[in-house]
């Protein structure tokens, strides 16, 4: 476990994630969600509402995860995003890549096509 980010299992398809998503962060992000994929679930939720911080190794994370998703035949969900999380991927105009909910309910309803 990285001492700035953590990632914990709430369901099965749901992963929390806590604190800094940058160069230490991103590998921690990797393993947890590479143990949820292999789940082969319909959708895997990052619950980001606790990420403080997030640079361009924890972006090019997500954009991984998003294609080893996709991949897989599953949808990654970003929910509850913060104000400073969205501003990195409005800039970085990968904002409309990633798939992003308002919380982890709407993320959970919403149908996967």
């Amino acid at each position: 476990m990285s001492g700035g980010f953590q990632v914990d299992a709430v369901a099965g398809q749901v992963l929390a994630l806590r604190g800094e998503l940058d160069l230490e962060g991103a590998p921690v992000l990797e393993r947890a969600a590479g143990e949820a994929l292999a789940g082969q679930g319909d959708r895997l939720v990052l619950d980001c509402r606790e990420v403080t911080f997030c640079d361009s190794s924890g972006l090019n994370m997500l954009l991984r995860l998003h294609g080893r998703a996709g991949q897989a035949g599953t949808r990654l969900v970003l929910a509850g995003v913060p104000e400073a999380m969205r501003h990195v991927l409005r800039i970085t105009e990968t904002e409309g890549v990633l798939t992003l909910a308002g919380t982890v309910d709407e993320a959970l309803a919403r149908p996967v096509p």
